[in-house]
């Protein structure tokens, strides 16, 4: 429960996503292909076109395969699995946010006089960054009865509920340069 795996979580739900909808562009799973063109038109001079990245199928089987776990009886506590889904959504929430128009010129002598533009996500990388923006302003939370059920909610300003763009944990984290059997951490003396 701490914020390390807090980042860890939403990575792995952005990444996992990420990549069935980059998968599905490439034509690389059977069972979708491109995204769909958008509503909207690109702007003058430019027109919808190439192979858009499948974000919502991306979307929908990835929550499926990190979700999953977190979903079963008996996967660890309570608070545990209200952390790690929350997290994971903040990561497809991130990658969504991701999706971009795209564009490639097209004329004579590379003269650009029409533009193909499609919706694509950032690379790995860009969205690793944000997330490490939200772990570094992630929130500790409790997990705290309110009426008949328990929620997650800030341990120092009880006055407002948990922000569905934030990363939370439940521990701070341990000193991961000592020693710590419990943890399961060797520390990085002697090495």
């Amino acid at each position: 429960g701490t914020r390390e795996s807090a980042f860890v979580y939403a990575l792995s739900a952005a990444a996992i996503s990420h990549t069935i909808a980059r998968a599905c562009t490439t034509g690389d799973l059977p069972g979708c292909s491109c995204g769909p063109i958008p509503g909207e038109t690109p702007g003058p001079g430019y027109r919808w076109g190439g192979c858009a990245d499948n974000l919502n199928y991306g979307l929908i089987m990835g929550s499926k395969f990190s979700d999953a776990p977190m979903k079963m009886k008996k996967s660890g506590s309570q608070a545990n699995k209200l952390m790690h889904l929350h997290n994971s959504e903040v990561g497809r929430q991130v990658l969504k946010a991701s999706l971009e128009m795209k564009c490639k010129c097209h004329g004579v002598s590379g003269s650009c006089s029409i533009k193909t533009c499609w919706k694509g996500l950032q690379e790995l990388r860009d969205i690793a960054l944000d997330l490490k923006n939200k772990y570094l302003s992630a929130t500790k939370v409790v997990h705290r009865p309110m009426g008949t059920r328990k929620y997650l909610v800030p341990k120092d300003i009880d006055i407002r509920p948990v922000k569905e763009t934030e990363l939370i944990y439940l521990q701070s984290s341990p000193d991961f340069c000592m020693k710590n059997e419990k943890v399961g951490s060797h520390g990085t003396q002697d090495r």
